[in-house]
């Protein structure tokens, strides 16, 4: 099977041109099939012609006159020499954008003991104002490629959009999550799992102490 296309990759590749050339046997995951449509992402592979793309291997040769994002798009011109040149920097540049997309959040991950004597839950400086919410990592990208913490919320609601994948155990008191027009109330000892892409509201409407595990470690670098 071929390489998986994630949500974050394509987002990646979009940035370049909407028109997203793909090797013939890459997979996209399903979140990057729904951010294709959402984005209006063509998605050409192979040496098929989509749209005005004319695909050569992973390099793409824009035809005068086609229209892409609601700009004229310019036409590569010169010798078959030249051609071969540009098509070459595409890849370069796609290969750069997967390489760094694709890379694990730690290089080389290491076995740690987090002592809970020594765990102090912060306030998080991204609630909104007078929201009393508390977070802390203690597992993060610096020792492994899953990051895992504390959330509290003291009579407190945070809205978010996640751009990862999280698990939450609740400790103690009641949690609610809004998510895709559901409404979990959970308790302590409950599990809830959110899907990557998801516009939430975490609250309490008392206080609740969480415990998390985001994929990837580095979740913060992938807020919006």
């Amino acid at each position: 099977m071929g390489r998986f296309i994630s949500a974050a990759v394509l987002r990646e590749l979009a940035k370049v041109d909407k028109n997203v050339v793909l090797e013939e046997d890459s997979v996209l995951t399903p979140s990057a099939k729904d951010l294709a449509k959402e984005l209006g992402i063509t998605i050409c592979r192979g040496r098929e012609e989509i749209v005005g793309c004319k695909i050569v291997g992973q390099a793409v040769e824009q035809r005068a006159g086609h229209q892409s994002g609601g700009q004229q798009v310019s036409v590569m011109s010169g010798t078959a020499a030249e051609d071969d040149s540009k098509s070459g920097d595409l890849k370069k540049v796609v290969k750069t954008i997967l390489d760094q997309v694709l890379k694990p959040a730690c290089a080389n991950p290491i076995p740690v003991h987090v002592k809970g004597e020594t765990v102090v839950v912060q306030p998080f400086l991204e609630a909104p104002p007078g929201q009393k919410v508390g977070l802390v990592d203690v597992i993060d990208s610096r020792v492994g490629n899953l990051a895992s913490g504390f959330m509290t919320f003291d009579h407190s609601q945070l809205p978010w959009f996640l751009n990862y994948d999280e698990v939450d155990y609740v400790i103690e008191g009641d949690f609610v999550l809004e998510v895709a027009g559901q409404t979990f109330r959970a308790k302590a000892g409950d599990v809830v799992y959110i899907p990557k892409g998801s516009q939430v509201v975490f609250s309490s409407p008392n206080f609740c102490k969480v415990f998390y595990c985001t994929y990837p470690a580095n979740w913060a670098d992938f807020c919006d």
